[in-house]
């Protein structure tokens, strides 16, 4: 009778375990129950864990999956070792049917994880705790690379789910797979709505590079460590997405007028629609087209928007009407609350007058900009070519003013590792121009003494 008693309590606690939404609080003994069964799991879930550590995987395996399917939640790491194993275990089988069978059991610990995922949060740390965009990320990521018989559409629409959650969190990893599976969607369908569709997703893969790799800038003030991690995550993802979307010829600025010339007509009121025209059209360099002219006439005709009017100042700047060109962006950078595009109208107009040849106001537009986004490299550089162009003809004036914009310059790959290259060459360019040693000598000039250059200090410099 106690035996009968023993067993019925342990079954409904075994069920409850699988079955109930929180679990916070408890322990893995609390989610394994007691008797003969939480014996055996205990037991396995030792053996699991030395295989695993010793990377023999074929011997783990057995014992991970007795755990697995009796004490599902257990551990959370059942799940993320698990799928790590399975993955090793597929790529080194030769063996087409146990590298089917080994696929199958690890799309099941993607599967019932997320039946399970929230009762798995429910006593997770801040570190285990997982989204189910994220879970299916995962698995859209491991369908792609591992399923013997890929749907490359399946493959699409499940990475499309899981990042419509995740959006700024999605792992530099997925976010490359994804993009090379919308990639070879495109090539597979080349139609102008598979190829619009693969022009969003490449824009959007963009833009999570670009946010993550503005906040490494932030980072790197405080938090080297964790800014270099994003830096080294994200940058080459960004990179090996510009040179597969420019190979894949999809940007051809006569293919998006195409497609968006009757589109951008259809929606001249969506100015929804006519600004994200714009955005992609910029974002691809075409924005000199009549459908980039178009859509921004359309938008400011019904309100004036910031991008809009970036747009008609360019079509003036076209038309070698520089002055009015430069009033209408500086309505854009009043009219922008956002901080990162307020810098990009506001760098446009330091650009304009540096070709219009007003130096001065232009390093003030620089300024402006790095006002708003300090992690504005290529403002810095371009304050920097102000400075240069403002020297004097005097050799050893001008060594100062090249001095301050050596410090531009350095401000630059400090600020934004991306353009590291371009700060270092300008700054060769610019140390070109101390003052030399040898006369600096004979005229008691001392190296790295405190100067001021158009109000602002840097070190005097020497070569």
């Amino acid at each position: 009778m106690k035996s009968k008693l023993f067993l019925s309590c342990a079954l409904a606690l075994s069920c409850l375990s699988t079955s109930a939404q929180d679990l916070s609080g408890t322990t893995m003994d609390d989610r394994i129950g007691h008797g003969q069964d939480s014996i055996e799991v205990r037991q396995n879930l030792s053996l699991f864990g030395d295989y695993f550590k010793q990377n023999n995987f074929e011997d783990a395996l057995e014992h991970w999956e007795f755990v697995f399917k009796k004490a599902p939640l257990a551990r959370i790491d059942l799940y993320t070792r698990g799928a790590w194993m399975l993955e090793m275990l597929i790529s080194k089988e030769q063996d087409p049917a146990k590298r089917k069978e080994y696929f199958d059991k690890l799309m099941n610990v993607y599967d019932q994880r997320l039946k399970n995922l929230d009762a798995l949060n429910s006593f997770a740390s801040k570190k285990m705790y997982s989204t189910k965009g994220n879970v299916i990320c995962r698995k859209a990521y491991d369908y792609y690379n591992y399923c013997p018989t890929m749907d490359n559409n399946v493959a699409y629409e499940m990475f499309r789910s899981g990042i419509n959650d995740m959006g700024y969190n999605t792992e530099a990893f997925v976010l490359y797979a994804f993009f090379d599976c919308s990639a070879r969607r495109y090539k597979l369908n080349p139609t102008d709505d598979v190829r619009t569709e693969f022009i969003r997703d490449y824009m959007e893969c963009n833009d999570i590079c670009d946010m993550l790799l503005e906040q490494a800038k932030e980072f790197g003030e405080t938090d080297t460590i964790k800014a270099q991690v994003i830096v080294n995550a994200y940058l080459p993802t960004q990179i090996k997405c510009n040179d597969d979307f420019v190979r894949s010829g999809a940007a051809d600025c006569d293919a998006l007028e195409k497609i968006y010339s009757s589109r951008v007509e259809e929606n001249k009121t969506n100015i929804e629609y006519l600004d994200a025209v714009l955005k992609t059209l910029e974002n691809f360099e075409c924005d000199k087209s009549q459908t980039y002219f178009k859509a921004s006439d359309y938008i400011y005709a019904i309100k004036p928007t910031p991008r809009a009017a970036i747009a008609k100042a360019k079509r003036l700047l076209e038309e070698g009407n520089t002055n009015d060109a430069i009033k209408i962006a500086q309505e854009a950078v009043d009219m922008e609350s956002d901080p990162t595009k307020k810098a990009t109208y506001a760098y446009s107009v330091a650009a304009m007058y540096f070709k219009k040849g007003n130096v001065s106001n232009a390093r003030q537009w620089c300024k402006k900009a790095l006002q708003s986004m300090p992690s504005m490299g290529k403002a810095y550089l371009l304050e920097a070519s102000c400075i240069a162009r403002l020297a004097p003809s005097d050799n050893l004036e001008r060594s100062k003013f090249y001095c301050l914009a050596y410090d531009k310059a350095l401000r630059a790959k400090s600020v934004d590792p991306a353009c590291a290259g371009q700060a270092n060459k300008a700054a060769g360019n610019y140390a070109a121009y101390f003052y030399p040693k040898s006369e600096a000598f004979f005229q008691g000039i001392k190296e790295n003494q405190a100067i001021t250059v158009l109000g602002e200090s840097t070190t005097l410099r020497l070569r």
